[in-house]
C-alpha cells in the first residue's frame, strides 16, 4: 500500500487510521504537491477482512459527493475523488494538529474555548442545513482543532451524513445509525426524516462533555444509553458545574430537549 500512486496522482504514504471499510493515508498530491489526506474505501482481498457491499460503496461515493458541495473554512476541505481499479477514493486537506477528542483526553477546555468550539462547529454546520445535509455524527473525535488551537476548528467525516429528501437511506432497514452518546431520540428511534435538529442536539452533547467532562448519559451498554436518552432528562449542567451562567445552563437544556421542535 505504502508508495502506491491511486489515480496515477496520490503517492500513498502511511496510514493515519482505520474504521468501518476504510482507512486513511497521508499521502502527497502529485499534481499539485501538497499534502493531503486519502481515505481508501478497503479493496478486495485488503488484510483479510470484510469486503465493502452495495452500501458502503454508495455512502462512501455520497460522503465524496457532499463533501465536495460543501466549501466552508470549518469544514474540512475537499480536493477530489473516484475509483481507480477496485478502490474507491476520496482526497481531502491534510490537516495537523489534534482532535476535540483528544483534547479532551489529556485536558479540558476553559468556558470560553468551549462554547467558542461549539459555535464555530455550529457556524460551519448552517451552510451544510441550509443545502439540507444533516450530519449525524457529530462527536468530539469529529472534530479537530487546527494546530491544537480551539479557535481553530474544522468538522470532519461526512461519512453518514444525508441529503434531507434523499429517495433512500444508506442503511438496513430499522437500523439506528450514529454513536450512540450522541444521538438525538429521534436518531435513537430510528426515525425516518431527522433533520438538522438531530445536529443541534449532538452539539448540545459535546457542549456538555466539553464544560461538565463527561456526557449527559453514561450507561454499561450502547442500549442502556440510549435508553435514557430516550426516557430521562439530562441532568442539569448546574449540578456538575456549580458555577455555570444560568443562561448557558438553559441553553443546554434546550439544546437536549426530546422533543426536535424544541
Amino acid at each position: 500500500m505504502q508508495g502506491e500512486v491511486v489515480a496515477e496522482r496520490f503517492e500513498v504514504g502511511r496510514k493515519i487510521g482505520a474504521g468501518g471499510m476504510g482507512t486513511v493515508h497521508r499521502a502527497v498530491d502529485r499534481l499539485t504537491g501538497e499534502t493531503v489526506a486519502l481515505k481508501l474505501l478497503r479493496a478486495r482481498g485488503d488484510d483479510g477482512q470484510t469486503l465493502p457491499d452495495a452500501i458502503d460503496i454508495a455512502r462512501f461515493e455520497r460522503e465524496a459527493s457532499l463533501l465536495a458541495q460543501l466549501e466552508h473554512p470549518g469544514v474540512v476541505r475537499y480536493v477530489a475523488h473516484g475509483q481507480s481499479g477496485d478502490r474507491v477514493w476520496l482526497a481531502m486537506e491534510w490537516l495537523e494538529g489534534q482532535t476535540l477528542a483528544d483534547r479532551l483526553q489529556r485536558r479540558g477546555l476553559t468556558l470560553p474555548e468551549a462554547v467558542s468550539v461549539v459555535r464555530q462547529a455550529a457556524e460551519a454546520l448552517a451552510p451544510a442545513h441550509a443545502r439540507g445535509v444533516v450530519h449525524r455524527d457529530l462527536k468530539p473525535a469529529n472534530l479537530f482543532l487546527v494546530g491544537g488551537d480551539p479557535a481553530q476548528l474544522k468538522v470532519l467525516d461526512f461519512g453518514i451524513a444525508r441529503a434531507l429528501g434523499a429517495g433512500h437511506t444508506l442503511t438496513h432497514t430499522g437500523t439506528a445509525i450514529g454513536t450512540p452518546h450522541y444521538m438525538s431520540p429521534e436518531q435513537a428511534r430510528a426515525e425516518k426524516g431527522v433533520d438538522p435538529s438531530t445536529d443541534v442536539y449532538a452539539l448540545g452533547v459535546v457542549l456538555y462533555e466539553c464544560l461538565a467532562g463527561q456526557r449527559p448519559f453514561e450507561g454499561e451498554s450502547p442500549i442502556a444509553v440510549l435508553a435514557k436518552i430516550l426516557l430521562e432528562e439530562p441532568p442539569p449542567l448546574v449540578v456538575r458545574v456549580p458555577d455555570v451562567p444560568p443562561t448557558l445552563d438553559a441553553l443546554l437544556q434546550r439544546l437536549l430537549a426530546k422533543d426536535p421542535a424544541e
